[in-house]
């Protein structure tokens, strides 16, 4: 209730903000390039060429026929131009406003692309945090319930002891309680580090002074939880506000701040939160997250680390060596 009351507010706003400063930020990023190509000649061709490979080849047509609608109207042939970028001296006259009318063109398409593919894939993304959000809270709500019921809930299943799959009760009941007991335990942890990962980027963008600070927080926490794809997701509103607010040089910064905060995540927090909660060697965690994704992607990275611990404990039978401080487990009552 607190966070609906409090934070959910200045995040709504936050998100506004950012929406309307867009056209801002699109000036800044053309001055930001020009600013690049200025003390740097040399990059002009190459960005160039990055942006057009982002773009579809009908829109970098279309950019081709206004650059030359352009050249015509400006009087500026295409020699010219060749021999500006030959020279890789910055443009003078003219041709320095045909080349400001390019970067213009080139910046406002990319970024009207990226815009029409973030709508494409919007109702997608909305369905899917609406459902991640009802199961959420249904979680919540059974978890409820079944604590507020827990006594009448373990002496009915207690009762299948007696009953007909009672030898079935007793193979598997130890063996599905600790399971459920390591999952536990393993969202547990991923929770813990993707609020340490939340609080640390957060005295990050505090003390670089980056605005809209609330709204970065909850999509850094929510992107958390998606492995790899989930840092370049939070990281890019991240550098574009920090772009807005304080030029190329601050959003280099934003940039490191983010790559130490992961790199942190990845070989530090990971491994020891997940080898504290689940009792395994850091290096073996480390090990499991890898292979766990690249074989099976989120539930890999989510399921990975309890399945082969339970795998290494209780199917195979290796004992761990701290004995007093394995998972508890209940023994049915008689």
């Amino acid at each position: 209730m607190g966070f609906v009351r409090f934070v959910a507010p200045n995040v709504a706003s936050e998100v506004n903000r950012l929406i309307g400063n867009l056209p801002q930020i699109e000036m800044r990023l053309i001055e930001t390039k020009n600013d690049l190509v200025t003390r740097y000649p040399t990059l002009r061709q190459p960005l160039n060429g990055f942006i057009r490979s982002a773009l579809t080849d009908s829109i970098n047509l279309e950019v081709d026929r206004a650059l030359a609608v352009e050249r015509e109207r400006l009087g500026v042939t295409e020699e010219e131009i060749a021999a500006v970028i030959e020279s890789e001296m910055p443009p003078t006259g003219l041709v320095e406003r045909y080349f400001a009318r390019q970067d213009q063109l080139h910046v406002n398409a990319l970024m009207t692309e990226q815009f029409a593919k973030v709508r494409e894939r919007a109702p997608a993304a909305i369905n899917m945090v609406y459902r991640a959000t009802a199961t959420t809270l249904l979680a919540l709500l059974f978890s409820f319930l079944v604590l507020t019921d827990l006594g009448r809930i373990k002496r009915g299943v207690q009762r299948l002891r007696d009953s007909r799959i009672g030898d079935f009760y007793d193979e598997a009941a130890q063996p599905v309680l600790r399971f459920g007991l390591l999952v536990g335990r393993a969202i547990e942890a991923q929770a813990m580090i993707a609020t340490i990962n939340t609080v640390l980027t957060l005295i990050g963008l505090l003390l670089m002074k980056i605005p809209l600070v609330a709204m970065l927080s909850v999509i850094v926490f929510a992107c958390s939880f998606i492995p790899v794809l989930g840092v370049f997701i939070s990281t890019t509103p991240i550098v574009l506000v920090a772009l807005n607010a304080g030029g190329l040089g601050l959003s280099l910064g934003v940039i490191g701040l983010v790559v130490f905060i992961h790199v942190v995540e990845a070989y530090l927090l990971n491994p020891l939160i997940y080898g504290k909660h689940l009792k395994l060697n850091p290096v073996l965690t480390l090990i499991i997250l890898y292979v766990g994704y690249h074989a099976f992607g989120l539930w890999g990275m989510l399921l990975g680390v309890p399945v082969t611990r339970y795998f290494i404990h209780d199917v195979i039978g290796i004992p761990f060596r701290q004995r007093s401080r394995r998972l508890p487990v209940p023994v049915p009552e008689a």
